[in-house]
């Protein structure tokens, strides 16, 4: 099949793409950096069964999946799919309660909590079908400092005192069990040393991942100690992401690290130090509709903007051709993006700096998973056979040198939306 006709010319254009070259770099990159411990994929990263299934396939010390929702969990244990750490507190009943036949024929599903309505809950359903539900302690690991908070706002477990407590409630209920604990440092993992246009705080932010480093390996370590000498049984300590792998796999508490974003790695993590040997391997293309004036040529589609504070570096990026622009006054739009061509940069396969109409705009998205959102399937090419430098082009270029190897369908593809 021709992968141009599949993003190009397809009704159904726009087209996201999966470079499985790039993919299996990044999976071998994975694999060396995590060697020391499990390995957990983070499924709100990938969000297709079709790549978390070839990924675990490769994945030598697989262990089992971070879901991000109850949901989304069931369709995991539906899927083949076995230990499955959900990230977030949940109140959605209904979906644990649908786990629990996969649990009595021997799957391992376990519910994070950091407040006692969470254990309530869990309790409450668990106690109803007899069944007792497995928890996860969810320690905060930011880093509050005199005039900042340094980290994410997340779970209430930030100190000893505060895990006694929840410790002290989760004693009085039958119907749960406290056997992992996680301690995410997000500060580490996901923020970036260099924000576009923000280059004068590069120095702080690198000092206070530094900082936060040592105090993640003094607290994370001393509280995990303190669990198991209460007589808890953590066949779990779970730490880390995609940008903190070679600091989280060297700590001694840590028996497995999730990470997600790595394998596409996204234009966001183009910012971030720790992940410069990885290769983007995910994204869009966008045909070229209309040309409005010379020098201009303007896409169709292309709005799908990342989550977080809103910012440039939440944009998606033009990864090809290099020498286009967004337009500032616009931007990526819900149904049209017009872009402005410089004079330098590569040029198109027809000879010309100017791309036409028809021709294809290869774009990333600034976050890895969300992309799936906005599309039923990922085309899955290698780009191998293409002559360097040119792993991308237009129309006429892919026609000529790229094929589609499959597509992987994403959640959304299946009928599929978790929240």
């Amino acid at each position: 099949m021709d992968f141009a006709q599949i993003t190009i010319t397809a009704p159904k254009s726009p087209s996201a793409w999966l470079d499985m070259d790039a993919l299996d770099h990044n999976i071998q990159l994975v694999n060396q950096k995590t060697q020391a411990v499990s390995l957990r994929l983070a499924t709100k990263s990938l969000r297709s069964i079709d790549v978390l299934h070839y990924i675990k396939q490769h994945s030598p010390h697989f262990i089992g999946l971070m879901s991000y929702a109850a949901d989304e969990s069931v369709y995991l244990l539906e899927n083949g799919f076995d230990n499955i750490l959900c990230a977030y507190p949940t109140l959605d009943m209904t979906s644990v309660t649908q786990t629990f036949p996969y649990i009595k024929q021997g799957a391992t599903m376990i519910w994070m909590v950091d407040r006692p309505e969470h254990v309530e809950a869990l309790n409450k359903v668990g106690k109803a079908h007899d069944v007792v539900v497995d928890i996860c302690l969810d320690i905060n690991m930011s880093m509050p400092l005199p005039t900042l908070y340094f980290g994410t706002k997340r779970s209430a477990l930030m100190s000893k005192k505060d895990i006694k407590k929840l410790i002290k409630h989760i004693k009085k209920l039958a119907n749960v069990n406290v056997c992992a604990a996680m301690g995410y440092e997000a500060q580490i993992a996901g923020l970036p040393e260099h924000l576009p246009g923000k280059a004068l705080l590069t120095p702080a932010i690198k000092l206070l991942k530094n900082r936060s480093k040592k105090q993640v390996s003094q607290r994370r370590g001393s509280l995990v100690s303190w669990l198991k000498k209460q007589g808890y049984k953590l066949k779990i300590v779970n730490g880390g992401g995609s940008g903190s792998m070679d600091f989280t796999s060297r700590q001694p508490e840590i028996t497995e690290i999730t990470v997600g974003s790595a394998y596409y790695k996204p234009a966001y993590f183009d910012y971030m130090d720790s992940m410069t040997e990885f290769q983007p391997a995910a994204g869009f293309v966008l045909p070229v509709t209309r040309q409005p004036e010379k020098g201009v040529i303007t896409c169709h589609g292309g709005g799908f903007i990342a989550s977080g504070a809103t910012g440039v570096d939440k944009a998606p990026v033009v990864y090809y051709p290099s020498n286009l622009s967004i337009v500032a006054d616009e931007g990526f739009g819900e149904v049209q993006t017009p872009m402005t061509a410089s004079k330098t940069g590569k040029k198109s396969a027809n000879g010309k700096n100017e791309l036409k109409i028809g021709d294809a705009v290869w774009c990333r998205h600034a976050k890895a998973g969300e992309l799936c959102e906005h599309f039923n399937e990922l085309s899955c090419y290698r780009k191998s056979d293409i002559p360097a430098p040119a792993h991308f082009s237009n129309t006429e270029a892919l026609s000529n040198a790229t094929k589609a190897e499959q597509t992987m369908t994403t959640y959304r593809g299946e009928g599929k939306c978790f929240h």
